[in-house]
């Protein structure tokens, strides 16, 4: 016999073997049970958390043989074909390779006839964002007036991607990534029905690894069994996951307690010199500082630190969470991270904002005199952007508009506002509000403006229309 994945061979068969989305099945088991059934659902999450095994679950509760209800027998030939995909009623069709006009066509013509075996004939369209605008258009009739006994299912990674006007004859289900806690659980589960031999450390690992995906926890665990020769232990999980060993993290977070910089820096010079992937490395110590932090700042706890070290834990976490980000994104991450343990060295400068006030905040003459003058030039601009904002929204945007373009001097008596003559009086009829923001009497200048003839030939067609409609030319375009 054919060996099977545990993606597949432990996949949910029914509506309590789901993880993590009570919200869901609660609903679709109530919908089941009043006879609530919407015509068209979209199932919105990342991938891996059951949004196509949901759809299948919900086919067969449908169609099952002893009839509509939440808790199909599972054992019946429908739900027999249903969970291997033969149903005859049961239409799964990939979006991402059928996603034209055309493929809708088909598929609206199809729901005008009835179901072949079962009660509802279910369309699931996978990854329906990636369908185009015409294909949307086409389904938008069939969702609007749909035949009886069919029912739509729309699953997509980008919800944002579906139209509105598809949105909002849908009811929409938000998938959630399931906790650590839950993964682990339905990992155990696998080993045991298997009677393979883990360790609970080694399955906290792979839950974390799989960052939240139901469908890549347990393709991870197969590789796990797979690596170690039939059983899951921290060490083969450590490798397979390229993983530091706990040891190696452990010592590093000890000398950061002690504030021990050289030990530090040895330790991520060995693990390059290793091989090891130091933004791997970056990551555990990163989420072991969290979870003390949490853990001290919840209930005092920590495998590490103590209360006293909160303060600093807390500016450690900062500056490591920071590196994380750069170190992914830097040719050589080894030097985002020995920066970043250098920059320990210097926690005992830090002064808290209680120290500060208590004490008062000292600034010796030579510290001022460190300090670069501030142009008059820049609060001056400052200023006089401020006032055409204010003066703009009180005589309003082309008063705003020309004095954003002139020229505005600030003498030591009045300020001198010049623009083109044309639009001198128009500045004038604002003047009280223009020097009520200025703050000082305000002299507005005129000036000529030369304007720069321009050679253009024009067409008899445009010399006939103007003629006609006695009209002038506004603007012209240059070729």
């Amino acid at each position: 016999m054919a060996y099977e994945a545990f993606a597949r061979k432990y996949r949910p068969k029914n509506f309590e073997q789901v993880i993590g989305q009570e919200s869901v099945v609660k609903t679709l088991k109530n919908a089941i049970e009043l006879e609530r059934i919407s015509h068209a659902y979209i199932f919105a999450g990342s991938r891996g958390l059951g949004k196509t095994t949901v759809s299948r679950i919900l086919t067969k509760s449908l169609n099952c043989e002893k009839g509509v209800t939440p808790q199909p027998c599972g054992k019946c030939e429908n739900c027999v074909e249903i969970e291997k995909g033969s149903f005859p009623d049961m239409y799964e069709i990939d979006a991402a390779s059928n996603r034209g006009i055309d493929d809708i066509r088909s598929l609206r013509d199809n729901v005008n006839y009835a179901p072949i075996k079962g009660r509802y004939k279910v369309y699931i369209i996978d990854e329906a964002h990636m369908l185009t605008r015409e294909a949307f258009n086409a389904l938008l009739k069939t969702l609007e007036e749909p035949p009886p006994h069919n029912i739509f299912i729309l699953a997509t990674t980008e919800l944002h991607k579906i139209p509105d006007t598809i949105r909002s004859r849908c009811q929409t289900f938000i998938f959630r990534p399931p906790t650590s806690s839950q993964i682990k659980e339905y990992l155990k589960r696998i080993l045991n029905e298997e009677k393979i031999e883990y360790e609970e450390r080694a399955l906290d690992l792979l839950a974390e690894a799989s960052e939240g995906g139901i469908r890549d926890s347990a393709s991870l665990l197969d590789q796990a069994v797979t690596f170690g020769k039939g059983k899951v232990d921290i060490k083969s999980v450590e490798q397979l996951l390229g993983l530091i060993p706990e040891t190696v993290i452990k010592d590093f977070v000890n000398h950061l307690k002690e504030k021990n910089i050289k030990e530090m820096i040895l330790i991520t010079e060995k693990l390059e010199s290793e091989g090891y992937d130091l933004n791997v490395f970056w990551k555990q110590i990163n989420d072991l500082i969290h979870r003390e932090l949490v853990n001290l700042s919840i209930d005092g706890s920590s495998s590490f630190f103590e209360e006293k070290d909160l303060e600093d834990l807390i500016y450690i976490q900062t500056v490591f969470s920071k590196a994380v980000v750069e170190g992914r994104n830097f040719p050589n991450p080894k030097h985002i991270y020995q920066l970043a343990i250098l920059k320990l060295k210097y926690i005992k400068n830090l002064v808290s904002l209680r120290e500060i006030y208590e004490k008062g905040l000292k600034i010796s003459k030579e510290q001022l005199k460190a300090q670069p003058e501030k142009k008059e030039e820049s609060k001056e601009q400052l200023d006089i952007q401020t006032a055409i904002l204010k003066i703009g929204k009180e005589a309003g945007g082309i008063v705003s508009a020309i004095l954003k373009k002139a020229s505005i001097k600030d003498e030591d008596q009045h300020i001198t506002i010049t623009v083109e003559k044309s639009l001198k009086d128009t500045l004038q009829e604002k003047i009280k509000i223009i020097e009520k923001y200025f703050g000082k009497p305000v002299k507005i200048e005129g000036k000529e403006v030369k304007q720069e003839r321009r050679s253009k030939k024009r067409d008899e067609a445009v010399d006939k229309v103007l003629e006609l409609f006695k009209g002038k030319i506004i603007t012209y375009k240059e070729e």
